[in-house]
C-alpha cells in the first residue's frame, strides 16, 4: 500500500505545482477554466489514481462509475488545491464557508478538557484547518508525517504558523500530543490511513473490510479528552462546509488492540455516512480496500 500511496503522491505533485503556479499568476476564474484540460490530462495519464477513483465511486454510488464520474472526482480534488493557495494567502473573502459544530470545540477548550479532532482524507484537512484559523479558533496541534505531506504543503504554500505540527514517527510524538490535550489544547489527527508499521484493525467500510490506524484512538483513551470528527468539504463553486461532530465516548483508559474494535467500527461508520453524502470529496487515490 505504501508503494501505491507513493505513486499517488508523485502523480499529484506535478498537478499541485502547476495549479499553484497558475493560481499565483492568473486570476481564479481563469484558473478554474484551465482545470478542465489539466484534469483531463491527469485522468488519461495517471492510471493509479483513475483506477482508485473508479473503484471508490462504484462502491459509494452503488453503480459502476463512468468516465465522467472519475473526471468530476479528480476535478473536485484539483479545485480544492487551487482554493487552498488562496486560503493560504488569507484571501477568505473569495469563499462562502459554512461552519457547523464549532461550539463543541470552544466548549471543550473553555472547560479545560482539550479536544481531539479525528480527520480524514474526505475533503481537505488543510482547508478545514485554514478555515478554523480564519475563524479565530484555538490554535491546533496537527499530528502529521513530514514527508510527503509536508512537501505537498510547502508546494501549496500553506502556512502552519497558527498550528504546531507534531511530526509522526518520532519517539516523543504520542507524548507531545498527550501533553497538549492534558493542558487543555486541541490536537488533530488523520485517522483513515494506515502508514508504516503502526497497529491497525479492520472494519466494514461500504460493506468491505478496510484497515484503520489505532494510534489516534489509543491517544484518546489515554488522554480522556472529548473526541470530535471533523471535515472540510467542498460543495462546488466557492462554497465550503466545515463540520465538527461529536464522536461519542472514547475507549476506556488503557484500551489497546482488539479492545478498540468497537471504536474503529464507529469511526468507519461515521466516515462512510459522510463519504456517501460527498463521494467526490474522497481524496484517497489508492486502492483503499487493499490488504495493508
Amino acid at each position: 500500500m505504501r508503494l501505491w500511496k507513493a505513486k499517488a503522491e508523485r502523480g499529484s505533485a506535478w498537478l499541485i505545482r502547476l495549479i499553484v503556479w497558475l493560481a499565483k499568476t492568473v486570476g481564479r476564474p481563469f484558473c478554474r477554466a484551465l482545470l478542465y484540460p489539466i484534469v483531463l490530462y491527469f485522468v488519461v495519464t495517471d492510471a493509479v489514481a483513475t483506477r482508485a477513483s473508479r473503484e471508490f465511486l462504484s462502491v459509494a454510488q452503488g453503480r459502476r462509475a463512468r468516465w465522467v464520474d472519475v473526471f468530476a472526482h479528480i476535478h473536485c480534488f484539483a479545485a480544492t488545491l487551487l482554493d487552498r493557495v488562496y486560503m493560504a494567502e488569507g484571501e477568505f473573502h473569495r469563499f462562502e464557508v459554512t461552519v457547523e459544530g464549532d461550539a463543541l470545540v470552544r466548549d471543550a477548550v473553555k472547560a479545560g478538557k482539550g479536544c481531539l479532532l479525528l480527520g480524514s482524507h474526505l475533503g481537505s484537512f488543510d482547508l478545514m484547518m485554514l478555515a478554523n484559523k480564519a475563524l479565530a479558533h484555538q490554535p491546533v496541534s496537527i499530528m502529521m508525517h513530514s514527508d510527503p505531506r509536508a512537501r505537498v504543503r510547502r508546494i501549496a504554500g500553506i502556512d502552519d504558523s497558527a498550528s504546531q505540527v507534531i511530526q509522526l514517527g518520532r519517539p516523543d510524538s504520542f507524548l507531545r500530543a498527550y501533553d497538549v490535550l492534558q493542558q487543555g489544547g486541541v490536537v488533530a489527527a488523520l485517522a483513515d490511513r494506515v502508514d508504516g508499521a503502526g497497529a491497525s484493525l479492520e472494519a466494514a467500510f461500504f460493506g468491505r473490510n478496510a484497515s484503520f490506524p489505532l494510534g489516534p484512538h489509543v491517544l484518546a483513551s489515554r488522554a480522556g479528552a472529548p473526541v470530535l470528527m471533523c471535515y472540510g468539504l467542498y460543495e462546488g463553486g466557492s462554497r465550503y462546509r466545515v463540520e465538527f461532530i461529536d464522536f461519542g465516548p472514547a475507549a476506556a483508559p488503557g484500551s489497546r488492540g482488539a479492545k478498540l474494535q468497537p471504536i474503529i467500527e464507529r469511526y468507519a461508520k461515521l466516515l462512510e455516512q459522510h463519504a456517501r453524502r460527498y463521494p467526490k470529496n474522497w481524496f484517497n487515490f489508492y486502492p483503499f480496500w487493499a490488504k495493508q
